[in-house]
């Protein structure tokens, strides 16, 4: 049960997890980190991050449309702790959900400042790995909404929505950001 339900985590995760295992591997590469409490420290802050844009799901539940069917099942399933109905509820519905919070393109704005301006003040790997893992899953997911043809929910509070070479440049302009602040590190 517990191999079937990690088998499906896998799959439903497997490319931002690559990422973020890349994006450590990298980290660690570009710190010359030897200690393994400091590596340990960014790959758990970059594992974190693969999850993260997930709790938008859970803001909706709770604290937005607490009254949607959506709302009421992922709420009784985490009431009852079933973590693969969670992620199945979540995987399966994912694009029902409207305006999302942590997945649209003014938390991504504010994503691309934090990773600069954390990862040139603060000391702490971890949290330079969490939100440089964030913001690179970040990018991942909006990419993926424009290859579905979904980018009007990625940019859902603009009044105008940009073209698709208007997305593209944007994506250009933000893998710009995350490789400038990965160079910070």
């Amino acid at each position: 049960m517990i191999l079937v339900m990690f088998k499906k985590l896998f799959n439903f995760y497997k490319i931002p997890l690559l990422i973020s295992f890349t994006l450590a591997m990298v980290l660690i590469a570009i710190k010359v980190e030897r200690q393994v409490f400091g590596i340990t420290l960014i790959v758990l802050g970059s594992l974190i991050g693969t999850f993260f844009l997930d709790l938008d799901y859970f803001i909706w539940a709770y604290f937005l449309e607490p009254t949607s069917d959506f709302s009421k099942t992922l709420v009784a399933y985490t009431k009852h702790a079933d973590f693969m109905n969670i992620v199945n509820h979540i995987y399966y519905h994912k694009n029902e959900l409207q305006e999302k919070t942590l997945n649209s393109v003014f938390f991504q704005i504010v994503l691309a400042a934090m990773s600069v301006i954390v990862v040139s003040t603060t000391h702490y790997n971890l949290v330079k790995a969490l939100i440089l893992s964030i913001f690179a899953n970040s990018i991942y997911r909006m990419f993926e909404c424009y290859f579905e043809g979904h980018t009007n929910e990625w940019f859902w509070a603009l009044k105008n929505k940009p073209k698709r070479n208007g997305v593209v440049i944007y994506g250009c302009v933000l893998i710009f950001v995350l490789i400038f602040s990965i160079r910070l590190f």
